[in-house]
């Protein structure tokens, strides 16, 4: 008999509710104490964590019925961003459905694990060339519909979803090599042929960002600047001045660790990767104990996919890695994303935690 009731990893959920607090008090600092904005903001947190609740009280079985239909209705979404979506910044990524204005390729971070991980288990044993390649044209699809948003990134980050559960599902590592690799030699034809002008720019603003201190290297010098004047201990919550002074664009959200690093420092830094680190640890910690190759391989595959947003984020501010549209997970400003680890998390602990009603 299904059991249907939220099941919720409380160490978990304490410390996604710290990053959420520690998001806020940032938010709050680094828009320039913005009470409309702080409202939006923990509002749209609230959801997050309903919709983790919420998620987390659906039976696992249902998921793995649900994922076929799932990765349908995001490539219909998808599509219907093509045909119908809201431009911002010369990308066409959003789409509006009556007052609900969200981001169909936040639904794909779901989606792809489940619908990947879907195939792997209808047929049981380790990935062989036939079931990657299976895996990989049914990942190429969505890919391909975000990579002409344009959204290079996002096509990126679906790729290495399914990677991540191919990960888990023991494919070899001579065909791991064999594919970073084919990575590798395709790079100098993905600048030449594929990657935008403004995308070679974050490349060559990544490596030598002093080359245009005041354009292209403008962000990144003074993200910076501001993790290097927090020093050890910080200035002090909203003491922050290369945020409120406006020197960093976007300080609310894709660089909002350069105004938390300023305000806490070299040790706030380490607590909140500490944060990040747990959570992922714990979560595959979790997925190890699942008895279904379905859960294990979704949940593991989200954890993952969790940590390389926090770490692209961290690098890219802290000038280790390029510019790229990724958000601090439960951390930065904004909604789709939020909302969308919410519901991940929820998925998670449904997996995770699940036990059926044994009748009596």
């Amino acid at each position: 008999m299904l059991n249907y009731r939220p099941r919720i990893d409380y160490p978990l959920l304490l410390a996604i509710s710290l990053l959420i607090l520690l998001g806020s008090l940032t938010v709050w600092s680094a828009s320039g104490f913005s009470e409309p904005m702080l409202e939006r903001h923990l509002i749209r947190a609230l959801i997050a964590l309903i919709c983790l609740v919420v998620m987390s009280a659906i039976p696992p079985i249902k998921y793995q019925h649900a994922a076929p239909y799932l990765y349908g209705l995001s490539v219909v979404l998808l599509l219907g961003v093509i045909v119908m979506g809201d431009s911002t910044n010369g990308s066409q990524r959003w789409l509006a459905l009556g007052p609900i204005r969200f981001q169909p390729s936040e639904l794909v971070k779901v989606a792809i694990p489940m619908m990947v991980a879907w195939l792997l288990v209808v047929d049981a044993g380790r990935p062989d060339l036939k079931k990657i390649g299976l895996c990989l044209l049914v990942t190429g699809l969505p890919a391909g519909l975000i990579f002409i948003q344009p959204d290079l990134d996002g096509a990126i980050f679906t790729i290495i979803y399914a990677l991540f559960v191919l990960y888990f599902a023991g494919m070899s590592w001579k065909i791991i090599g064999s594919f970073l690799g084919g990575i590798a030699t395709a790079v100098p034809l993905l600048w030449y042929f594929v990657m935008e002008a403004y995308q070679k720019k974050r490349v060559t603003q990544f490596l030598d960002p002093e080359s245009d201190p005041l354009g292209a290297g403008y962000q990144i010098i003074q993200s910076l600047i501001a993790i290097g004047s927090g020093g050890i201990k910080g200035k002090g919550w909203t003491n922050a001045t290369q945020g409120h002074l406006g020197f960093i664009p976007e300080s609310h959200t894709d660089f909002i660790f350069s105004t938390y690093a300023e305000e806490w420092g070299f040790i706030g830094s380490l607590l909140l990767l500490g944060l990040y680190l747990f959570i992922t640890g714990r979560v595959i910690w979790l997925a190890c104990q699942c008895e279904s190759p379905f859960n294990r391989l979704v949940s593991g595959s989200l954890s993952l996919s969790f940590f390389l947003y926090a770490f692209i984020n961290m690098g890219m501010v802290s000038g280790v890695l390029p510019v790229m549209g990724s958000p601090l997970p439960f951390f930065s400003y904004g909604g789709t994303a939020m909302i969308t680890q919410g519901v991940c998390f929820g998925i998670i602990m449904s997996l995770c935690l699940y036990k059926p009603y044994k009748s009596k």
